[in-house]
């Protein structure tokens, strides 16, 4: 009995071996993905999608990092995961696929079919590039970073990869204080020391504080303002119980905005419309720099960033990504060689700048580059020329000429992707400035809306800026909507602490008019 009890186990312990073993093959191929330069054959960093060939969705590759870590909404965007230079190998089933690749903005797609049937596989993609910023004396940037809900290891795994993944040649990594959210806001933990131990590869790492206002933990207040490369953190650092959760609304956002700039921080305003106090610290040049779409595509270019250009203010623009590297926004910066956090810095407050998550743009107008300041003596015409060269089509590039588009130029298909060029003649009667933009509902391979905003070329006439009265009327009537709300809204010590963060919008109605506004 008890031999026929062992024979019976014994062979059911061979058949469940012989079933493992038939299904192993099965579960178990090991694909080694590798990423070439198609004109150099130098190993590339970058990202990767497996799709099955009969019902193309995106197969799971269990050992990489998912380039959409974190981020909670993926759909049609998921699939996408980091390849590193020295590639990567990951387990797929027996099967057919399509895989595709790229690296960061610069490169076309290229794709590959892979039938599976052995049990280890390599897959080489040659991606042939668009375009090659350090060339054009380009550096990429991303200027907000938050990471949260992941262990100290997981964030320094993430922070190696994706940004190297991405062809970022630099990444300031933000600290924010919210009242009891901020217990998993990781890259709060993160020091100088540390960030510097992710330099190298071609890329440097520098620090920023997120100074920030809210009525509400999330939401509308005095605005959100980022200090880049600080000595040692502006406190406090978030102001208003309705993001800390105690004291009062008494104190605006300028007095950290100086301390910042005593340190010789970079000012950069944050998301684009958002926050009241954009229109004062413009006028009174605080600012060195607005990021528009870091975090969500709020508002439009006209909405404020044209308005404060027409009304004087000097401001170059700029991107991040907030929470997570959601996207491909970044800024290419013309800096100096060799690359320093101080130096691209430079070239973004003079505005040798651009900010983008598709096509790199470019921009002269008599010969003179993004950034310059061209000087008329009389009313004449200007000589302009853009080029704009990214992997999605971005229909047409817009030449923006005081806030109004006053020429395009449709994007053609080349090389795998697509390029538009734009020569126009332009007659300068007044002050102003010139930029090229795109505005599409195209997206790209995160299924995000296309963008890309050069910053401006200047033109004084005569001596003087430009000033728009209907600019000006506009920024007047949010002044004063943005008195009436904080009186709305606001919890303070005092009527006099009141009177005093209100008197901050009636100086800069005071200035406005003093330019010459109604």
């Amino acid at each position: 009995m008890r031999s026929t009890v062992l024979a019976s186990f014994a062979v059911l312990v061979l058949a469940l071996c012989a079933l493992v073993g038939a299904q192993a093959p099965d579960t178990a191929v090991k694909v080694r993905f590798r990423l070439l330069d198609a004109e150099t054959g130098k190993a590339l960093p970058g990202i990767v999608r497996v799709l099955d060939a009969a019902s193309g969705k995106p197969q799971p590759l269990p050992g990489l990092l998912d380039r959409l870590q974190g981020v909670a909404k993926k759909g049609e965007a998921s699939g996408w995961y980091v390849v590193g230079a020295d590639g990567a190998t990951a387990g797929l089933p027996r099967g057919r696929y399509r895989v595709g690749a790229l690296s960061g903005l610069e490169t076309a797609l290229a794709t590959a079919d892979l039938d599976l049937g052995a049990r280890e596989a390599e897959v080489t993609l040659k991606l042939p590039f668009l375009f090659r910023p350090e060339k054009l004396g380009l550096a990429a940037g991303n200027t907000h970073l938050h990471l949260m809900k992941l262990s100290r290891a997981e964030a320094d795994d993430y922070l190696r990869q994706i940004p190297r993944a991405d062809g970022l040649r630099l990444l300031f990594v933000s600290y924010l204080e919210r009242h009891k959210d901020d217990e998993t806001y990781i890259t709060n933990r993160y020091q100088d020391a540390d960030l510097k131990k992710f330099d190298g590869a071609g890329i440097l790492f520098g620090n920023g504080q997120e100074h920030r206002h809210n009525f509400e933990a999330y939401g509308q207040g005095y605005g959100h303002v980022m200090f880049l490369n600080l000595k040692q953190l502006v406190k406090p650092v978030s102001l208003g119980p309705g993001i800390t959760g105690m004291g009062f609304d008494d104190r605006p956002l300028q007095p950290g905005i100086e301390e910042a700039r005593g340190q010789g921080s970079t000012i950069v305003w944050c998301h684009n419309t958002n926050g009241h106090e954009a229109t004062a610290h413009a006028l009174a040049g605080r600012l060195d720099a607005l990021n528009v779409f870091d975090g969500s595509r709020t508002g439009t270019f006209e909405e404020r960033y044209y308005r404060l250009l027409n009304v004087g203010p000097r401001l170059p623009i700029s991107t991040g990504t907030d929470w997570f590297i959601y996207d491909f926004s970044r800024v290419y910066a013309k800096a100096a060689t060799p690359l320093s956090v101080p130096g691209w810095l430079a070239a973004v407050k003079a505005g040798r700048c651009l900010a983008t998550n598709g096509p790199l743009l470019n921009l002269t107008v008599d010969g003179q580059e993004i950034g310059s300041v061209l000087n008329l003596e009389k009313p004449r015409a200007v000589q302009v020329t853009a080029t704009g060269i990214g992997r999605k089509n971005f229909q047409e590039l817009q030449l923006v000429h005081n806030g109004k588009v006053v020429k395009t130029q449709p994007a053609a298909a080349r090389d795998g992707g697509y390029t538009a060029m734009l020569t126009h003649e332009v007659r300068i009667d007044e002050p102003g400035w010139l930029a090229v933009r795109i505005d599409t509902a195209n997206r790209n391979e995160f299924e995000l809306p296309l963008f890309a905003h050069t910053s401006p070329i200047y033109v004084d006439l005569a001596g003087q800026r430009t000033f728009q009265a209907e600019a000006a009327r506009l920024l007047l009537k949010s002044l004063e909507e943005a008195r009436g709300d904080i009186r709305a809204k606001g919890k303070f010590s005092a009527p006099e602490a009141e009177r005093k963060v209100l008197r901050l919008y009636e100086q800069a109605a005071e200035e406005l008019t003093k330019r010459g506004g109604p």
